[in-house]
């Protein structure tokens, strides 16, 4: 896992490095830690995908932590943020730039013990792997790079980051093997992930990648719902 710390005081920076090496070692847990004294260096160093999971102070002399956040979901949308914090009150900040979460100084262990088992979840959770039959042989596929599933003339299609993968599955078995959220059945023929979804138009879901996938007509204002709800899901409390 990399992991960034964006902090512009030296002992509170230096303390988060401390407690993220301490529980990685104790957890077996492979990091790379790289640390940043303002947001302006960050950002200097920043391109998409090279964090998984950014420890960011809110108030940054400078630049400011919510500014450097949008900054980074201007270009990279599945990293992690946390933000480091001296108030609770900045939950729509932190919901508009989809933080998983806040620590709330001072900062000691236990805290960051908290807040890294957290995100240890969502890792775990994001990492699973489910195979589908193909050719005669299981192949493995990557929720996290999943967008969506959708089923024509008996054969399902797994729309990937990178490209598709086909297969002879019916959709309410590749739903059963997704284990339920972050996927949502909108359409008896399609399986849309949440995560992936850019915008929500009258009759489609309109993803990442510019595809357009349709939601039912019966039902379709829980499928909205649905979607609203997982937008406006609020961030992790990471400080208890």
């Amino acid at each position: 896992m990399k992991i960034a710390v964006c902090e512009d005081r030296w002992d509170d920076l230096d303390a988060l490095c401390t407690y993220l090496r301490s529980y990685c070692d104790e957890h077996s847990y492979t990091c790379d830690i790289s640390s940043f004294g303002s947001g302006e260096a960050f950002l200097d160093a920043f391109t998409s995908g090279c964090f998984d999971l950014i420890f960011l102070d809110i108030y940054l002399s400078g630049i400011s932590g919510v500014d450097v956040a949008r900054k980074i979901r201007e270009s990279d949308r599945d990293c992690l943020l946390v933000f480091i914090t001296t108030s609770k009150d900045f939950a729509l900040d932190g919901f508009l730039v989809r933080a998983s979460g806040y620590v709330v100084k001072p900062i000691d262990r236990e805290k960051m013990a908290s807040a890294m088992h957290a995100c240890r979840h969502e890792f775990e959770k994001n990492s699973r792997i489910i195979e589908v039959p193909q050719s005669g042989e299981n192949i493995p596929v990557s929720i996290a790079d999943l967008l969506y599933v959708e089923v024509y003339d008996k054969e399902s299609v797994f729309h990937m980051k990178r490209g598709d993968i086909r297969a002879r599955l019916k959709l309410e078995a590749i739903e059963e093997r997704l284990g339920g959220l972050p996927f949502l059945r909108c359409h008896r023929s399609y399986i849309v992930n949440m995560n992936y979804v850019d915008d929500m138009l009258e009759n489609d879901f309109m993803m990442r990648n510019g595809s357009l996938v349709p939601i039912r007509v019966n039902g379709r204002r829980e499928v909205r719902l649905a979607m609203a709800n997982w937008t406006a899901r609020a961030p992790l409390r990471l400080d208890t």
